[in-house]
């Protein structure tokens, strides 16, 4: 085995130097892309401090500013600005921890912290999900440093790569601390580089961050003997049973619909637990279910209809509750970006002169620190426009295709100078 891993790697080196030769900016972002996937930021896990450290003393070598922003000691925040003078401060973000390995682990073809190129697909832990995305916004930040991107001797404005912690579970020491304690720098809009291709690559530009509600609704019997179940009717497990089913049918009302086209989406039957023995009836069961939010959605409005749901399917003499989880998982609410905003366009222009094609405006399926940015924060954000594909984040073999890595470093590069062309332009 070591003699096949050997060998491999002399033949992808050869390769990559060979793509190198071909297309220029490739192998720099391969082999930053590589760097950052090897070191382990899994969160729960070692987190974020290390990943840290290595942009941070990336950004020293290149004489850029920087600030670690900590208010959750241990789970550091990176800011790193490049000021060319001029009006306007454009952000682009990514989180820099990663989804745990976890069970997943015996199913991985490849290491998961060693970046493997088979083909046109780079494989491994993070690097779809988004420390691929992470290092292209890092050399774009060269590229405009260096006048690469925007002419170099006109002022051009500042960027800022803003590197956050925790975002995989709920964003407590990242985003969300950062925008409701005011430690966000003074930036006009921001871009997100959370992949973008569900089954294709840059499916859409994505202006909907989908909040999420998780909860538990807890059911309460009678408990007795088991040899007596047919005096004791049915145990709480059979009921939350029936609710699992009733909620696989429930479709939440939204108040107010926003621009962008979109619909929430339940998933009941995310835990399930109850019963204390064999020959004991059971008195208790919860089930755990989680609503992915849209724009519009109201905590009292999804409150009340849960209630609703719940007391219309079980007998008037069966109890429960209905409780949230306590971190932001409970209600992180769905934001939306209007499709007029300048950073809006600017972006979508910009995909479309990289890709060759129109890349539509839609609402992304998941959460981001768009939340937190655009929400308490009142920045205008982008909630995704990143290389790689969604689905295949938080599981096994990972991937992220090798020519997205090289379209996303040009991407951005093509979205500074878009907007601050279009800042220009409309502030004349």
């Amino acid at each position: 085995m070591e003699g096949y891993s050997e060998s491999y790697h002399q033949f992808a080196q050869a390769l990559l130097s060979r793509i190198n030769d071909e297309r220029g900016v490739l192998m720099d972002v391969l082999d930053l892309t590589r760097e950052l996937v090897a070191i382990d930021s899994q969160n729960p896990g070692p987190q974020e401090s290390k990943i840290v450290e290595f942009i941070e003393a990336w950004a020293r070598a290149q004489g850029f500013e920087t600030e670690v922003l900590e208010p959750v000691a241990g789970r550091p925040n990176l800011l790193v600005t490049v000021d060319r003078g001029g009006d306007g401060h454009l952000g682009l973000s990514g989180h820099l921890d990663t989804k745990p390995v976890g069970d997943a682990l015996s199913q991985w073809n490849t290491p998961p912290l060693e970046l493997t190129v088979i083909g046109d697909d780079a494989f491994g832990l993070g690097s779809t999900d988004m420390k691929g995305g992470v290092a292209a916004m890092m050399l774009s930040l060269e590229d405009f440093a260096a006048g690469r991107v925007a002419h170099a001797a006109e002022p051009a404005g500042r960027v800022s790569l803003v590197l956050t912690a925790d975002e995989e579970q709920g964003s407590d020491a990242g985003a969300k601390i950062l925008a409701s304690e005011g430690l966000l720098p003074d930036i006009d809009g921001i871009v997100i580089g959370e992949p973008s291709g569900i089954g294709d690559p840059w499916e859409a530009v994505y202006l909907v961050s989908r909040g999420i509600c998780c909860f538990h609704v807890d059911v309460f019997t009678r408990q007795g003997h088991s040899g007596l179940s047919h005096t004791l009717g049915r145990n709480a497990t059979l009921y939350a049973a029936d609710l699992l089913h009733a909620f696989e049918t429930f479709i939440p009302s939204v108040d107010t619909p926003g621009e962008v086209e979109c619909a929430p989406t339940v998933n009941p039957g995310m835990f399930i637990g109850g019963g204390v023995s064999f020959g004991t009836w059971p008195g208790q069961c919860r089930v755990s279910m989680e609503v992915r939010l849209v724009p519009g959605m109201t905590k009292q409005t999804l409150h009340r209809e849960l209630e609703d749901l719940v007391r219309n399917n079980l007998p008037p003499d069966v109890g429960f509750r209905i409780s949230y989880l306590d971190s932001g998982q409970g209600w992180m609410p769905a934001v939306e970006l209007s499709p007029t905003d300048l950073v809006a366009r600017a972006a979508q222009a910009s995909a479309e002169a990289i890709l060759g094609r129109p890349v539509p405006f839609a609402a992304f399926p998941g959460g981001t620190d768009a939340t937190y940015f655009m929400g308490s924060g009142g920045v205008p954000t982008i909630a995704s426009l990143g290389p790689g594909w969604i689905s295949l984040a938080h599981g096994a073999n990972e991937k992220v295709g090798v020519e997205q890595l090289a379209q996303a470093q040009k991407l951005y590069g093509a979205l500074i100078e878009e907007y601050f062309t279009l800042r220009r332009q409309e502030s004349n």
